[in-house]
């Protein structure tokens, strides 16, 4: 069994210029909802440290879940093929005491969809930060 996408959508906050109104985050939350069960537990874990969903609901993490911005460089995007894009953009990081993601601003759904997918799938903790 997955997670209750909606609950952790409603309880989440955003910081350094996300807002849960934003395009960027509407992808984010349609990848999470096409994730499988057991990939929906390893972001969870990725984020939180703890692949389950807390018994009395994610408003009661402390601190509340939130994505936090990790604004990109347009340099990064102009000019270039898609393969090099891809090998160049960085990976989501967290801070698992913090319930933070620290999202980057990709410029496609597809984009954010394998990066979020190469973090989770990883299996690494810190080292990735």
């Amino acid at each position: 069994q997955g997670i209750d996408v909606k609950s952790f959508q409603s309880t989440m906050t955003y910081a350094a210029g996300y807002h849960a109104s934003q395009p960027i985050m509407h992808w984010f939350w349609e990848i999470i909802e096409e994730m499988t069960a057991d990939q929906q537990r390893k972001l969870l874990k990725f984020m939180t440290s703890c692949s389950r969903q807390p018994l009395l609901g994610f408003s009661s993490l402390d601190p509340i879940p939130c994505i936090q911005q990790v604004r990109l460089n347009d340099a990064l995007f102009v000019g270039r093929l898609p393969s090099e894009i891809v090998k160049q953009t960085p990976l989501p990081t967290s801070a698992t005491c913090m319930n933070l993601l620290k999202l980057p601003n990709y410029r496609s759904k597809e984009l954010m969809r394998q990066k979020l997918l190469a973090s989770i799938e990883a299996g690494a903790g810190f080292e990735l930060s």
